[in-house]
């Protein structure tokens, strides 16, 4: 059962999000708040409100607030992961929250079943990304650590670390290559031996930072 917690100050969508999860039998929402802030006092009151495997974060505005709110979130509960919905789609504040610790990032616009997939895929893997949010970090990718990784991967290798940036899943980046998903998770084992990572979202985190 994968625990979630939303935090939206929107009441349609923060409804509408719990109401098409709940649904969902590995899912349980544990919590929705429109703030931060109310989650806060409401733990500051003593009320008990179980840790969630995944937070689903709305950041409305540009403002560090909203990064801070990533770094807050998981001090209060240090076995979270944060998924960011936003309409922010600027890439540098993309690669802001992703550094600050979130492990996905949605459009705001994404659809009820890539939200349900996204928190799968972060409870399971590690990191999720919506395609249009991935295009907005290929720019960022670009450059030395491509270079790098050229040097370090396989042609199939790199084909692999370029479907992760598109924020694909195993499944996808299977079907797309036209290989099993057994294969898929051969090929990354062998760039994460190589690349001196763990998981795909420290990979994803060590291209970010440019440090592989």
């Amino acid at each position: 059962m994968i625990k979630v917690g939303i935090i939206d100050d929107n009441y349609f969508l923060l409804n509408n999000y719990k109401d098409f999860l709940q649904d969902f039998p590995d899912i349980s929402v544990v919590f929705t708040f429109p703030t931060l802030e109310d989650l806060n006092k409401n733990r500051n009151q003593g009320i008990t409100i179980e840790a969630p495997d995944i937070v689903l974060l709305d950041i409305a505005d540009l403002s560090q607030t909203g990064i801070d709110e990533v770094v807050q979130l998981q001090q209060i509960y240090t076995s979270t992961q944060v998924i960011v919905i936003s309409r922010i789609e600027e890439q540098t504040y993309i690669v802001q929250a992703l550094l600050s610790g979130a492990r996905g990032y949605l459009s705001k616009n994404a659809r009820p079943m890539e939200i349900y997939s996204s928190i799968q895929d972060v409870y399971n893997s590690g990191a999720s990304l919506s395609p249009q949010i991935a295009r907005k970090l290929i720019d960022h990718l670009k450059g030395n650590v491509t270079d790098t990784l050229a040097n370090r991967l396989t042609r199939r290798e790199l084909e692999l670390v370029n479907l992760l940036k598109e924020g694909l899943s195993y499944k996808e980046m299977a079907n797309r290559l036209f290989v099993s998903v057994y294969t898929v998770n051969h090929h990354l084992k062998n760039i994460y031996h190589k690349l001196g990572v763990e998981s795909k979202s420290q990979l994803i985190s060590r291209i970010l930072q440019k440090t592989i």
